[in-house]
């Protein structure tokens, strides 16, 4: 018998080919991770680690015969912590039709301890714990659906088949309904844009060697609301990524950094459509106006050209919106910021330069231009003026005002201890109008 048992377990290691396709047909080895589009079938064989259920493993294929609605989240996420009282309510209210299942991922720097740890910590707003288990240490799930944004939301049919990839507003009651009942999902995000890359473009350009590369884009590009930022090449400043904003705000931010004394003011509209630049002013709904006007911006340059960044941000502006904004003199109500005294009360100590003019507590400059407090003063609520500089002052400065802002009378009373006064006047000043372009061809922009 022992001779038996030995000549068997021989020819079982000798032919394991004979055993493979029967345990891939049981499904206990899924096959390779893939993009999942809409309408194809999850794999059943995949085994999840969870928490905060009364099993520690599932598989996909356990969730079968309900909806399904996977939210990839993470713990330190507050975007993703603000939906789930409503998830867990939703969960309760449809009971065995429903399954949310929460999905934390390796990428995403949670593990079992942190999630196990948040929902032993975390309460409802009634005080009860959540119900809602969670996907822990996943790293199969995220290839299937890729996304850039969290919490991110995967409708699973009760078939098992990919019916709708969402933001958290669209997971509501009347939506869970109708697809349960009509087979109908929710509308599906447009695709991601892969924002390491430049924008539209099939092919990346040999980047080493560009001299110059812009695209300007009308319409909503994807699902995300607005967003900006930097391109780096290691520590070098190489571009401009400005994605789903309003056409006026691309045009403010040129002019905060072109014209930083100028503030939160300084940029006049003449006799441009309201309804094309602010959608409250449309008559539109918010998705219908962000669909038509908002814009997105891809700039590239060589590190040498990153100082022409907001320059260039404008002239392609100018070139290519339709519009264009130039510096025209007008005589305004204004605020002068003035020296008074002879003696200098403003000189810089040294140091390293430092601004915490916005500051809620105590804000203070130290060895920074005057500028900086002028730009404060544009950006100011309580000065309904624009505030012009004609101290003639270009020392560096230390100051701190203590008051904060938003006291007229007491602003007034700091800027004083500085030697300095804001002195109403009516004067011509250089201001950013913004035309359309063809009223801008007849424009006088010179002064």
């Amino acid at each position: 018998m022992p001779y038996y048992f030995l000549t068997l377990a021989l020819l079982l290691c000798l032919l394991p080919g004979c055993f493979r396709p029967t345990l891939l047909a049981q499904g206990t080895t899924p096959p390779p991770a893939r993009e999942l589009a809409v309408g194809q079938p999850l794999p059943n064989g995949l085994l999840l680690q969870l928490v905060n259920h009364p099993d520690r493993t599932a598989r996909l294929s356990d969730f079968k015969g309900k909806l399904l609605i996977l939210d990839f989240w993470a713990t330190w996420c507050s975007a993703s912590r603000l939906p789930l009282p409503r998830l867990d309510s939703l969960q309760q209210a449809f009971g065995d039709q429903l399954q949310v299942l929460l999905v934390s991922y390796t990428n995403a720097r949670d593990n079992r301890a942190t999630v196990t740890s948040f929902f032993e910590e975390s309460r409802r707003p009634d005080g009860s714990r959540y119900r809602l288990p969670s996907v822990v240490e996943d790293t199969t799930l995220i290839n299937y659906f890729p996304h850039q944004r969290i919490p991110y939301f995967a409708w699973i049919s009760p078939e098992g088949r990919l019916g709708a990839l969402t933001h958290a507003e669209q997971v509501t009651a009347p939506n869970i309904r109708r697809a349960l009942t009509e087979g109908v999902m929710p509308e599906s995000l447009l695709p991601d844009i892969d924002l390491s890359q430049p924008l539209f473009t099939a092919a990346t350009p040999p980047l080493t060697r560009m001299l110059h590369y812009s695209v300007l884009l009308k319409g909503k590009v994807d699902d995300s609301s607005a967003r900006s930022q930097l391109r780096r090449e290691g520590n070098a400043e190489t571009g401009l990524l400005l994605v789903n904003m309003p056409l006026l705000d691309m045009y403010h931010l040129a002019k905060r950094h072109l014209y930083p004394a100028f503030g939160d003011q300084g940029l006049v509209l003449a006799g441009v459509d309201s309804a094309l630049l602010f959608r409250e002013k449309s008559g539109l709904s918010p998705m219908d106006w962000k669909a038509r006007h908002l814009y997105s911006y891809d700039l590239r340059l060589p590190p040498d050209r990153a100082k022409d960044m907001y320059r260039t941000l404008l002239e392609d502006l100018n070139r290519y919106s339709g519009y264009t904004a130039s510096l025209e003199l007008r005589e305004i109500d204004c605020l002068l910021l003035v020296r008074k005294g002879r003696q200098d009360r403003l000189k810089s100590k040294g140091g390293e330069l430092q601004s915490r003019l916005y500051s809620k507590k105590a804000p203070a400059m130290q060895n920074m231009p005057l500028t900086a407090l002028v730009s404060r003063l544009n950006s100011n609520s309580a000065l309904p003026l624009l505030v012009v500089d004609e101290t003639g002052y270009t020392g560096r400065v230390d100051m701190e005002i203590r008051s904060g802002f938003s006291d007229l009378p007491a602003l007034r009373e700091a800027l004083q201890a500085y030697g300095l006064a804001l002195v109403p006047a009516r004067k011509k000043v250089p201001l950013l109008v913004l035309r359309k372009q063809e009223q801008a061809a007849s424009a006088n922009t010179s002064f």
